[in-house]
């Protein structure tokens, strides 16, 4: 995995983070579309998207003079990627749908469009608490997805499950990134990984993993 660039390392979690960034807000402000940035918890995810979000205002790409600050204590301004994270017919809006904010009026009513040119107009109440930034995922939210590369952010939180959805997402590119100090210790953790929950513990385990991630 060295040898063929499938795995990197970084000597602090702060220096992967922000490796992981320029990676990401490179792929986006030069036009890509197929790279998917994933973390086991969500901790990581926001520590993610806020870097990579960082970027993208200080190129341009995103406006923050204007920006509506969830209650999660994220930014999200115009240009920005978000998802929506609760399931609401008459907003036509689903869990884990994202779109590209476009548009934020005086009393935070916000304007999202999708990847195919569909509108929704969403009210500030449910924006501030149901939107959330959608650089990065956890594993767990993106089983299902799928990308031209995608990034893993591996270590001790990565489980079995983790590490395979997380490796597995990318047609043409999957890429381990680990904090360690050598090629002995990366491999260590990705055994480690690898090790964790080998068992399907069932229903009720899964259950558990929804529910820490809707929180």
């Amino acid at each position: 995995m060295w040898a063929r660039d499938q795995s990197r390392m970084y000597p602090s979690e702060a220096e992967r983070t922000q490796a992981l960034a320029v990676l990401a807000a490179a792929s986006i402000i030069g036009g890509e579309q197929g790279v998917l940035v994933m973390a086991q918890t969500r901790e990581q995810v926001g520590a993610l998207n806020g870097a990579i979000r960082d970027r993208l205002v200080a190129a341009g790409r995103v406006q923050d003079t204007t920006a509506i600050t969830t209650q999660a204590g994220e930014r999200i301004g115009v240009g920005d990627r978000v998802a929506t994270r609760r399931n609401d017919r008459a907003l036509r809006v689903a869990n884990r749908d994202t779109w590209t904010l476009t548009a934020i009026a005086d009393d935070g009513t916000a304007t999202l469009t999708g990847s195919t040119g569909q509108h929704r107009v969403l009210p500030p109440s449910y924006v501030r608490a149901q939107v959330e930034l959608a650089y990065a995922s956890t594993s767990y939210g993106a089983q299902g997805e799928t990308s031209s590369v995608g990034h893993l952010l591996l270590g001790e939180h990565t489980g079995a499950a983790g590490a395979y959805v997380g490796m597995t997402r990318g047609r043409d590119t999957n890429i381990a990134h680990l904090v360690a100090p050598s090629i002995e210790d990366a491999r260590a953790q990705w055994v480690g990984a690898f090790s964790r929950a080998r068992a399907d513990p069932g229903p009720p385990h899964a259950a558990q993993l929804a529910a820490a991630d809707a929180d």
